[in-house]
């Protein structure tokens, strides 16, 4: 059975890099300690296994996103599209809380092996080269895209980082 990601089409692909266009979305988030992700992955996880008002399991989706803001990190799980934002379960969590993301552009750069700091300054910075030469505005932070868990080898993990675009 496959894993369920958000629904989007590309509308460019060059090498490495894609212009999209997601579908709204709902995630459940968390604020995040490192990369490692051990404390907002853990409590989103808890979330989706019942930790919820409902005690409610939601399926895993990916990939797992953290958006890596100038001055902190958060942790990220998409909801299964079958819920509305009314159908989720409350958070049991006082850290964790729902939000609706809205239909978006969002430039992407996809790459593999593990992540690190340096490893994401250098495809961000080729993110944003790509995005400066096609005369788009990136909005908001990056955003880090997982879709392996931690146990798998390096040179098979997927990984993307992302940055909301405006390009007209």
């Amino acid at each position: 059975m496959a894993i369920e990601h958000p629904s989007y089409q590309v509308i460019l692909s060059e090498n490495s890099f894609e212009l999209r266009s997601y579908e709204p979305l709902i995630v459940a988030i968390t604020d995040e300690d490192d990369l490692r992700g051990n404390t907002g992955f853990g409590e989103v996880f808890d979330y989706i296994q019942g930790n919820n008002a409902q005690r409610k399991k939601i399926a895993m989706t990916v990939p797992v996103i953290n958006e890596l803001k100038p001055t902190n990190m958060t942790t990220a799980f998409v909801m299964p599209k079958a819920y509305a934002m009314t159908d989720l379960p409350q958070p049991g969590g006082r850290r964790l809380t729902l939000k609706e993301v809205p239909r978006r552009k969002v430039a992407a750069i996809s790459f593999s092996g593990n992540v690190s700091s340096m490893r994401i300054q250098e495809k961000k910075n080729e993110l944003l080269d790509w995005i400066d030469t096609k005369g788009w505005v990136g909005i908001g932070s990056i955003e880090l895209a997982r879709y392996n868990p931690p146990f798998i080898p390096g040179f098979l993990k997927r990984n993307e980082l992302w940055i909301e675009v405006q390009t007209d």
